[in-house]
């Protein structure tokens, strides 16, 4: 057997990029101590603190979040040293502490975990997570700002004995490795024409690759195509494709309501800010008619999948709970429903485009991201278009068996679908104050309902035609009526309905504008016999059902970007040929 240099030396490139994904991840994510158990936690400090105000959640060895139904109150040691007794079976990971009075000035000097024989300070210049608290420049000290602000360890406890049996970390990180060095063999097949790529579908490609990434990637690369892009945009070819006027006219409806329906809106410009991709991209697209650039969505969804798999393996091998490979556990910094958006476009897109067999290896890969993101409605939508065309065909039992295994094997996936079977959870909708904001009858479904319910019945008179206006403002309605209703622990939440959201917000002329957009695809793709338009405004019409895809930016670049390539592009030959095949 020939040695193949190549080969080896893209298994090493991977290795490394992927052991540094390791050593950077578990470095900003945990933080090596030496004791094993601790009995009591300490707070030193200088400005008194009422006792009765402070309290404790911790979470322990396999827990994913802090563990709210066990809360540690604090007893005066002396005037400066507050004292809480952790249970004895807990291994601690990380601990919450919330401050209830409002106004409260305070001075933390130290925070020590003691056990019977050793002391771990814990050091106060790293950055502590936090929230409705105002901090000063000296030291620890800090102002309470809102009830029950709180302070978060920055990093989690790691413990020598978290490091037994490592072959269950290397044996999957090492299985990783070989299967990205297969892929790239693989792929060196694929023939790029390098003439057909310029400067314009270089920054589109960025852009792409860069909308699922963290803030402001997105952003700096928006302005860099803008700025490459700009001698080339043509009014005309904005204006051949009417689907550019639509997206253009609905950032204006956004714009014109938040100058002239809100008071003082001017001000508060942030969703003005966050819906410039629907100016800037459908001016720019236009001039770029090459569909090919659609391919790097797939790219992005496999690098960020790997990256988000091995550092939930980290996770996984730490805690020992398979837990820590679903939903916002897997999916770390980016929200698992839209990167279930993201993994919706690319199966379909390597379902299309790329013919060779190969191709089913990338799609289980895909449909395995699916399914630790966790993301019910999509999972079942993308089996759907998928498996359609499969049926006369022999590879659907090479897709659905091994897919069908991990999912009755997977067990967190199974839990989120148990969650909305419970008819007995729909009683808390009859109910006018839900007493415990904690209540096991709120899950995705149930909430869904009640935001829905909630934010239409701050709707009179004028609100129905202009809405009630799209900055802040808004958002404190929605917030005063959930807290009203006493879900204090979901007051920060929008309708999770972009139909129901855009109605609230803009009216039914903005509605209208909404609708318009997915509908005139819809009719442009059953035109031009275009499946993968087809699907995708199914798709987009579908989810706009169960979340305000519009609520964060990943959503405005990723739908956006889509439809605009696809209307503004020719479709290609392969798509038929291999759907006729």
């Amino acid at each position: 057997m020939r040695f193949n240099k190549k080969l080896f030396y893209v298994f090493i490139c991977i290795t490394i990029i992927i052991l540094t994904i390791v050593v950077v991840y578990g470095y900003e994510k945990y933080t090596c101590i030496e004791e094993t158990t601790f009995s009591t936690i300490h707070i030193t400090h200088s400005k008194q603190i009422r006792s009765e105000g402070l309290t404790l959640y911790a979470s322990g060895q396999s827990e994913p979040d802090f563990n709210y139904s066990r809360p540690y109150k604090f007893k005066s040691i002396n005037d400066s040293i507050l004292s809480t007794k952790l249970d004895d079976s807990l291994k601690l990971r990380a601990f919450r502490c919330y401050f209830e009075y409002q106004g409260e000035k305070i001075h933390i000097k130290s925070i020590d975990l003691l056990s019977d024989s050793k002391k771990y300070s814990i050091d106060l210049n790293e950055k502590f997570k936090n929230h409705g608290l105002r901090f000063k420049n000296d030291g620890f000290n800090f102002e309470v700002m809102q009830s029950n602000g709180f302070i978060e360890t920055p990093k989690k406890f790691l413990y020598p004995s978290d490091f037994k049996n490592l072959y269950k970390f290397y044996l999957p990180i090492f299985f990783i490795v070989c299967l990205l060095t297969y892929l790239v063999y693989k792929l060196k097949h694929v023939k790029i024409n390098l003439k057909t790529i310029g400067l314009p579908e270089i920054s589109i490609g960025v852009l792409i690759l860069c909308e699922f990434l963290p803030p402001p990637t997105y952003n700096v690369a928006l302005i860099l195509g803008a700025v490459i892009n700009i001698r080339r945009i043509s009014v005309k070819k904005i204006v051949q494709n009417k689907i550019n006027l639509f997206f253009i006219a609905f950032f204006i409806i956004y714009l014109l309501n938040n100058l002239f329906v809100t008071d003082k809106s001017y001000l508060h410009l942030g969703t003005v800010e966050r819906f410039l991709p629907f100016l800037v991209l459908a001016i720019i697209i236009p001039s770029i008619n090459n569909r090919k650039c659609l391919a790097l969505f797939p790219i992005s969804a496999i690098l960020i999948g790997i990256g988000l798999t091995v550092t939930s393996i980290i996770d996984v091998f730490i805690h020992g709970n398979m837990v820590f490979l679903s939903f916002d556990n897997f999916s770390k910094y980016l929200h698992p429903v839209y990167y279930s958006y993201l993994l919706f476009f690319s199966i379909l897109y390597i379902q299309f485009y790329y013919w060779e067999k190969f191709k089913y290896i990338i799609l289980f890969i895909l449909f395995c991201f699916l399914v630790f993101s966790g993301s019910k409605m999509v999972f079942i939508f993308t089996l759907l278009a998928f498996l359609i065309p499969l049926i006369k065909s022999k590879m659907i039992f090479i897709v659905i068996i091994p897919l069908a295994v991990i999912v009755l094997l997977f067990s967190p996936l199974k839990n989120r679908f148990y969650d909305i079977l419970d008819e007995n959870d729909f009683s808390i909708l009859q109910e006018e104050k839900i007493t415990d904001a904690n209540d096991a009858r709120i899950n995705g479904l149930t909430f869904r309902l009640i935001l829905w319910r909630e934010a239409l019945k701050t709707m009179h008179g004028v609100d129905y035609i202009i809405g009630k206006g799209v900055t802040k403002q808004t958002n404190k309605i929605l917030e005063n009526k959930l807290v009203n209703l006493g879900m204090l622990s979901h007051k920060n939440f929008n309708p999770h309905n972009q139909y129901i959201d855009t109605f609230w917000r803009t009216g039914i002329i903005g509605l209208l504008s909404l609708i318009l957009i997915p509908i005139y695809s819809l009719v442009i793709g059953i035109n031009k016999k275009d499946k993968l338009l087809i699907l995708f405004c199914l798709f987009m019409l579908a989810v706009m059902c169960s979340e305000s895809i519009f609520g964060r930016v990943n959503g405005i670049y990723f739908f956006t970007t889509v439809i605009l390539i696809l209307i503004n592009t020719a479709k290609e030959i392969n798509e038929d040929s291999y759907i006729r095949n």
